[in-house]
């Protein structure tokens, strides 16, 4: 994630220049806001952060010490919200584009625990199919038939999908 584009996040929701030298309420807990999710979603140290403002370090400093003693323990309760929507707007443009870049790793880790629970079930059928046989059941391999059938047709739409 850029500066800028975080930035240009705060600026718009508060519709102010955060890069302005000015000590309003507003314009002081935009930029908080903003340094608060520069520390979050980059890895920048205090000193980019706050040039990006024209702020040196001890600013992001103060400033991160406003955010997380005024705004965070909901003294400004409006302030909070405004973070919070911006922060899931960061985070959808941040999986997006994650997403664009590279989709398998984007789907593989969307999916993941999806991806676990099917594989659990699958072994759990392949026990209790063994369970069965071993008790002497009839059906045990009509029933492995359909589930070997099962993951296979799943794995050939799944083939057919990535080829085309």
């Amino acid at each position: 994630m850029n500066l800028t584009v975080i930035k240009n996040a705060v600026q718009y929701r508060f519709n102010t220049f955060l890069d302005i030298k000015c000590r309003r309420r507003e314009n002081v807990y935009a930029r908080a806001i903003y340094y608060k999710l520069a520390k979050e979603f980059t890895i920048e140290p205090l000193h980019k952060i706050g040039k990006e403002v024209k702020r040196n370090h001890a600013t992001v400093v103060n400033g991160l010490k406003v955010f997380d003693n005024i705004i965070d323990n909901f003294w400004e309760k409006e302030y909070f919200n405004i973070y919070l929507d911006i922060k899931t707007h960061i985070k959808n443009k941040v999986s997006l584009e994650m997403k664009r870049k590279d989709p398998d790793n984007y789907y593989k880790n969307k999916y993941r625990v999806k991806l676990l629970q099917n594989k659990l079930l699958y072994n759990y059928n392949k026990d209790c199919l063994k369970l069965l046989e071993q008790m002497g059941n009839k059906y045990v391999d009509h029933l492995r038939k359909k589930l070997n059938s099962i993951v296979n047709d799943k794995d050939k739409r799944y083939r057919n999908k990535r080829e085309s």
